[in-house]
């Protein structure tokens, strides 16, 4: 067998273990619920306005809540990825397995970004509804959901990243949540620096720009898919990084 071939069974054989994993916990039952519950309370909201003669039919308010439910979503659905491993110390027969260590955490993130995706597909009854009570702009549809599901995809990459510096989930919530608040503000605080380098910095590494981008134009931009995808893979790499530390750094 190949390697690539090697290295895809791998991450098939990781992948196909945590997704089974999550949906025989009623943990991610709940937090799936809770999560569609405000998307869809905001879809209502949109959806009684627009009835009322309150303008264009959106899913905006559904995306908006999408993503800022992340923060609290992504470090909930990633805590106990790697964290657990290392808890039970599970981890250690992962290292005697022949897996390599980005195989370990890419898998991982695979499987959970699909449960998120999952969560994604239960909604597209929504737009569909819109679809048919009004005239709303398809390509906005599609860039805004692309838009969401790629900032989940970051989201919970910096989560798989914040789940493997800590054997306690708890920690691992609080880092991740962190993380996503810096990534969420830093494009809002960037206008106190003015003009300089530094304003730029903050408002590029902004999961929000980024997502407001392809949400506002309706463009899949070629740049705003170059960061998420950057993003992901910085933090996947981060991640894999300090697995590999957990090989010569007692837990």
């Amino acid at each position: 067998m190949s390697a690539i071939g090697r290295s895809a069974r791998a991450i098939w054989l990781i992948f196909k273990h945590e997704f089974n994993l999550y949906f025989f916990s009623p943990y991610v039952y709940l937090i799936g619920g809770v999560w569609l519950f405000f998307a869809g309370l905001f879809y209502s909201f949109s959806l009684a306005g627009f009835s009322q003669g309150g303008g264009v039919p959106s899913m905006g308010p559904v995306w908006q809540s999408m993503v800022f439910l992340m923060i609290f979503v992504g470090p909930a659905l990633t805590m106990r990825l790697v964290a657990d491993e290392l808890r039970a110390g599970t981890h250690e027969l992962l290292f005697t397995a022949p897996l390599h260590d980005w195989e370990i955490i890419f898998g991982k993130w695979l499987a959970v970004w699909a449960v998120y995706t999952v969560y994604m597909l239960i909604t597209l009854p929504m737009p569909f509804i819109l679809l048919m009570r009004g005239n709303p702009d398809p390509g906005l549809i599609y860039s805004g959901y692309l838009g969401a599901w790629l900032f989940g995809g970051a989201s919970l990459a910096v989560g798989v990243f914040g789940s493997s510096l800590t054997q306690h989930q708890a920690v691992a919530f609080m880092v991740t949540m962190g993380l996503l608040v810096l990534l969420w503000v830093s494009g809002n605080i960037s206008g106190l620096f003015g003009s300089t380098f530094v304003a730029n910095i903050l408002q590029e590494i902004s999961l929000v720009t980024h997502y407001q981008g392809m949400v506002q134009r309706a463009v899949i931009d070629p740049q705003d898919l170059a960061f998420y995808i950057g993003a992901i893979a910085i933090f996947l790499f981060l991640a894999t990084q300090t697995l590999s530390t957990r090989k010569w750094i007692p837990s």
